[in-house]
């Protein structure tokens, strides 16, 4: 058999390129994080978050459980009567033994009802409280 020749090798070459590009692109996409909140840094990947929620809104009661990722912003809302709610939370692991910088926002409409932000660690309860009548409590578990 004869070696290839040069053109035949190049014309790989150019088949090639385009494909390790694309590849490469589609990788950088995967690896892409959401845009954080100002001045919060992310030191190395983990895994997710299990929130068990106690809202206390109005004297009404609920419990839902939401799985979030490391610096994941999540936004629950509702309305009681005629008044809108809506919360707001991030929870950022800043270290390998599970210490944790909890960003919360409670709101109703355009005011800002309380954007407390606390250091807690796995396993621990936070609290984000407004008044006797808006009230957040969160048990924060690995996934």
């Amino acid at each position: 058999m004869s070696a290839p020749s040069v053109s035949g090798m190049r014309r790989r070459l150019c088949l090639a390129l385009p494909a390790a590009v694309v590849a490469a692109v589609a990788a950088s996409a995967a690896q892409a994080r959401p845009l954080l909140p100002a001045g919060v840094v992310i030191p190395f990947h983990s895994t997710g978050f299990e929130v068990a929620l106690k809202l206390d809104m109005f004297g009404e009661v609920s419990k839902p459980v939401v799985v979030a990722q490391n610096a994941e912003r999540i936004k629950l809302a509702g309305v009681h009567g005629d008044t809108p709610w809506s919360l707001e939370f991030t929870i950022v692991r800043t270290d390998r033994s599970g210490n944790l910088r909890v960003l919360t926002r409670l709101t109703s409409g355009d005011e800002v009802l309380a954007a407390p932000i606390r250091t807690a660690v796995v396993g621990q309860r936070v609290v984000a409280r407004a008044d006797d009548e808006m009230n957040v409590a969160m048990l924060i578990r690995r996934v």
